[in-house]
């Protein structure tokens, strides 16, 4: 079952990115990620990780983007029916295209084949690639990464490089994941926060070979921001509780001819006596 759908969204991110390459036109799209319904909320029927969401997506719907990508914990317990209504419900409500990649709380925080397809029932796809306005924006799942799930990581990389190539004529290429490759420093200890030592370079590597402009993630509930061989890697504050400096919001992302720019927005009504963090 995961294979045909894996074959038919291939199919069908090809015939996106051949079809609606286009011309460069500026626009601004919204990076927002851990929504994570659930996580770190003691209120009843978690309304306040709802209102939260609910928040940012009025927020979201008030500066009218081009599209808006979420990059994964889209609920803190994905075997929650009451988490996954409320996130459904508050993602229908937002006005534009919208993106989702998984987190490792998506997949119960631990890979398998049969996990992977559950998500993949739920969500649809595990990974895009399409363009809009003459840029690339290609989402792959890092869970498989992060677990050293070697035939599934295989697989991906092979559909990545060929979506790559396929952009090579994008004015900039975007790329979206969940856990970032690296928070500051590409030889920094490896943790929960992070890509495996063996794996940074050569996805790094890869990156470089097809002009990847930037990596941008979520995971780390706090934010962290720098440029390494040319690549810009984010790694965005949560929609909802964060930890640490995190702070509750979203990132707006304008690209114009000369480069794009990165802002970010508190998320509305974030109270922390109602976060146990």
């Amino acid at each position: 079952m995961f294979h045909l759908r894996a074959l038919m969204i291939s199919a069908l991110t090809a015939i996106l990115l051949a079809s609606c390459s286009g011309k460069f036109t500026p626009f601004t799209f919204v990076h927002c990620t851990d929504t994570q319904i659930g996580f770190a909320d003691n209120s009843e029927g978690f309304v306040h990780s709802d209102s939260l969401l609910n928040a940012a997506v009025d927020a979201i719907n008030s500066l009218k983007p081009e599209l808006t990508v979420v990059t994964g914990d889209l609920v803190n317990d994905v075997a929650d029916p009451l988490q996954n209504e409320l996130f459904q419900k508050g993602m229908a409500r937002l006005k534009v295209p919208y993106y989702l990649l998984p987190g490792n709380h998506d997949y119960s925080n631990k890979w398998t084949s049969e996990i992977r397809d559950e998500y993949v029932a739920l969500r649809g796809y595990d990974r895009f690639s399409f363009t809009r306005k003459g840029c690339a924006f290609i989402g792959i799942d890092s869970n498989s990464v992060k677990a050293n799930a070697k035939d599934a990581e295989a697989e991906q990389w092979a559909w990545l490089e060929s979506e790559l190539k396929k952009a090579r004529k994008a004015k900039y290429t975007f790329v979206f994941l969940h856990c970032p490759i690296f928070k500051k420093d590409i030889e920094e200890p490896e943790d929960y926060e992070n890509f495996p030592m063996e794996s940074r370079r050569k996805y790094i590597d890869l990156f470089k070979e097809y002009g990847v402009d930037a990596v941008l993630a979520g995971h780390t509930h706090k934010d962290y921001d720098t440029m390494f061989e040319g690549i810009r890697l984010v790694a965005a504050n949560p929609v909802c509780n964060g930890i640490g400096h995190g702070r509750p919001g979203f990132n707006t992302v304008s690209v114009n001819k000369e480069g794009f720019e990165i802002e970010f927005h508190p998320t509305p009504g974030f109270d922390p006596a109602k976060c146990r963090l």
